[in-house]
């Protein structure tokens, strides 16, 4: 396991309010899609440029996101991690959150409504 994933984990046991950690990226946390020929997922809010370098990483809590509020810490949790531009203003950042987290939530709810159903035994 990346340090940059232990260092979210404990950062999320420590604010277990938040959805969204924005952090600088770590150098190699990366590397196992890179390995595989894939890129990182990225997002850019509407309050950075086109062309900013995706210098930073925001991790979202999926669980936290889809309602978890009462997640045991041994329990297995789920997180995406997004490449996006460094964002260094506390009221940019909470603007970034939002949109952030509106858009992974259309995209999660995209792929249920698009998940083929399978026939309970």
């Amino acid at each position: 396991m990346h340090q940059a994933v232990r260092e979210d984990r404990l950062w999320f046991q420590k604010h277990p309010a938040a959805m969204v950690r924005f952090r600088n990226a770590v150098p190699g946390e990366f590397m196992p899609l890179d390995a595989i020929g894939e890129h990182p997922p990225f997002f850019r809010p509407s309050i950075s440029g086109a062309n900013a370098p995706l210098h930073w990483v925001a991790v979202v809590d999926l669980m936290r996101l889809a309602g978890e509020t009462d997640a045991d810490q041994a329990e297995p949790t789920a997180r995406l991690r997004l490449r996006i531009p460094a964002i260094r203003s506390k009221q940019r950042r909470q603007k970034a959150q939002e949109e952030l987290l509106e858009a992974v939530a259309a995209e999660l709810l995209n792929h249920l409504d698009h998940a083929p159903m399978t026939a309970a035994a």
